[in-house]
Formats: C-alpha cells, structure tokens, sequence
C-alpha cells in the first residue's frame, strides 16, 4: 500500500495530490478520530514530552496566526500574563515583536523549566486553584491561550482575574464552525481535541461566547476569527471561524 501510495505521488502533478490529501484530510476530520487519540486523563507534562521531539519552543503556523493577533490588540511595552504561558513561544514573539514586559505561569513543572532555560520569567500555578494567589501586580493584558475551555469553571477564573487587568486576550475554538456543525448531522460530536476528548470541558459558539461574556459582565472591545475558511472567516465567523480571539473589558470599569 505504502509503494502504491508512493507511486501515485510521485506521477501524478503536485497540486492534484496536494489537493487529495487535502480532502482526504477533510474526510477523516468529518468521520474519524485522530490517529493519536487515546481515552483517558492528560498529562501535560508527558504532552511537554512529547512536544519536546517535535518543535518545543516554535511557533507552528496555527499559534503563528494567534500571535499576530495578540500583537496587534496589545501596545508595546504593556505589562503582561500569559496564563497558561507552555513552552513560552507566544510569550517570547511578543516581547520581540511589542516589546511587552512579559510573564508567565503554567500547571507544568516541564512547561516552566524550558521557559525559564529560554529566558522567559515563568512561574508555577494551577488556575484551577484562587488565581489571585500567584499574580504579582496589576496587568495591562491577561492572555488567556486555548485554556478556558479546558477548566471546568472558567467564570472563577475570569472573575478572580478582572481587578487585576485592564482587558482579558482570550482564545477558543468556534464550536459553531461549519466543520463542526457536519460532524454533528453525521452523528458525532464536534472534533477540537487532538489526544483525549476530555482535553476539553467547556463549549462555546461565536453567539454562546458574547452571550456568556455579556452575562459575565464584559464588553467584547475586540472579536476575531484567526482561523479557519481564508477570506470567509472575516465575513461570517460564526459559520466560518475555526478558532476565535476576543478581547474582554469589565463593563464596569466605564
């Protein structure tokens, strides 16, 4: 099979293959699991591991596109957490891009070794516990990466944050992407997990996340799509946009 599969790629045009495996992909996202998926409890610092081999540190084109996001809505030299920071690569694009007075924290004692052996200053915290318990100062700007959807109380968190920042930079994915939406006529449930299903606890539409965000008592100052359908995630985010960046204010503070 693999000597077929090597053949065929090799006569027919690139694009025409590009183009198959692309849909091939497509296909599987619609139908199957990943081919690393297991059902159990992860473990981040085994994940850190594994991320070790296969660019720890780099910033893939996916977290690339996040980035620019973050650096447009933040100012240079703001003071800012990167909650939940990894293995410390968005952090550092920032302090170079915007020259942020950057600071981390994560669950990983692995996540927190390799930022600190790269310069970052990252510290150890669980945001499942008090938040205000590990934050030092007050902040322009909390980000929030692709974590509130893997807590199971995510309006502890946003609320234990809002005296200590100015906005809140958060990042999801759209559960109402038209991806997902198939995956569900087709009988299974939306795909935003890579290794455990119980990777992820909470859900959120573009429509259920301003709802959630108003209810919560903030003002979405900034909304957009960085991934998913190129050109259409700009006009219809709701049906288009993968995976969404907002940037939270309390509706108090005006």
């Amino acid at each position: 099979m693999s000597r077929l599969k090597s053949t065929a790629r090799r006569l027919m045009p690139r694009a025409l293959w590009e183009s198959l495996a692309s849909a091939k992909r497509w296909v599987r996202r619609l139908t199957g699991y990943p081919d690393t998926a297991r059902v159990g409890k992860t473990d981040y610092d085994e994940y850190w591991d594994a991320k070790a081999s296969t660019g720890m540190g780099q910033l893939s084109t996916f977290r690339r596109r996040r980035a620019d996001v973050f650096a447009r809505v933040l100012r240079p030299g703001a003071r800012v957490l990167d909650l939940g920071v990894g293995d410390g690569a968005i952090l550092r694009y920032l302090i170079e891009q915007r020259q942020i007075d950057g600071y981390g924290l994560d669950i990983s004692p692995k996540a927190v070794e390799f930022c600190r052996a790269q310069g970052l200053n990252v510290d150890l915290a669980d945001i499942n516990q008090p938040i205000e318990q590990s934050i030092r100062g007050h902040f322009d700007a909390v980000i929030m990466s692709e974590i509130i959807e893997h807590i199971p109380e995510p309006e502890t968190l946003l609320n234990g944050l809002r005296p200590h920042a100015d906005q809140l930079i958060v990042s999801i994915p759209n559960t109402g992407f038209y991806q997902h939406r198939l995956r569900l006529l087709l009988g299974k449930f939306p795909l935003q997990w890579v290794v455990s299903p119980g990777e992820h606890l909470r859900f959120w539409t573009v429509a259920d996340f301003r709802w959630w965000a108003r209810e919560m008592g903030f003002r979405i100052v900034h909304e957009e799509a960085y991934e998913g359908t190129p050109g259409l995630r700009r006009i219809w985010p709701k049906l288009f946009g993968q995976a969404m960046v907002y940037v939270l204010e309390d509706s108090s503070a005006r």
